[in-house]
């Protein structure tokens, strides 16, 4: 037998041919969709009066890069963590912070003081001194407290209902409608 290939080679087996027959698209697979559903009526449940938890109190932060000079007054309660230099009065609750610091008198209704005070504190009702504080000045306040621990160079003048802070004031409107003359300035130099 003769082989027809002259090469001298096997034949190559033969592949079967597979035919692409076209697909028809298979359908792919759907999520079953929720059918609309009427609403239904919710019993209407009686509820008791809502009990709302009080306010924070709105408190004002002057930051620790802050420098102020002047007159400062303010209606809500006042954080100062910066410094101060010339006088703050205030209906509400003070507090110079412990990177606080103060040149000058403060009224308020309450203080507190964590950091340094050079001036009078006036308050209608508490002056609290904190173990990091420094005072210099004197205190006229209803209630006073020292913590131990607190720096205070003054004097301190309790009466109640804040009558010493309504004298004070009531003197220093007084004392600057009237002329100063040298035995009143010596006087007053003398009182403080």
């Amino acid at each position: 037998m003769i082989n027809a290939n002259s090469s001298g080679r096997a034949p190559a087996p033969e592949s079967p041919v597979t035919r692409a027959e076209p697909r028809e698209p298979r359908p792919e697979p759907r999520e079953p969709r929720a059918e609309p559903r009427a609403p239904q009526p919710r019993a209407v449940e009686p509820r008791a009066p809502e009990a709302r938890a009080p306010e924070p109190a709105r408190a004002s932060i002057l930051g620790p890069t802050l420098r102020f000079r002047g007159e400062l007054s303010a209606q809500e309660d006042l954080i100062v963590q910066g410094s101060v230099e010339g006088s703050i009065t205030h209906t509400q609750s003070l507090t110079i912070g412990t990177d606080g610091s103060m040149k000058g008198d403060i009224r308020a209704r309450v203080i507190v003081i964590d950091g340094k005070v050079e001036g009078n504190l006036y308050a209608t009702e508490s002056v609290s001194i904190r173990a990091t504080a420094k005072v210099k000045g004197n205190v006229f306040a209803p209630r006073v407290a020292i913590t131990d621990g607190a720096f205070f160079q003054g004097q301190v003048e309790m009466q109640p209902s804040g009558a010493a802070v309504q004298e004070h004031s009531a003197r220093m409107r007084h004392s600057s409608q009237a002329p100063l003359e040298g035995a009143v300035v010596d006087q007053m130099l003398g009182a403080s």
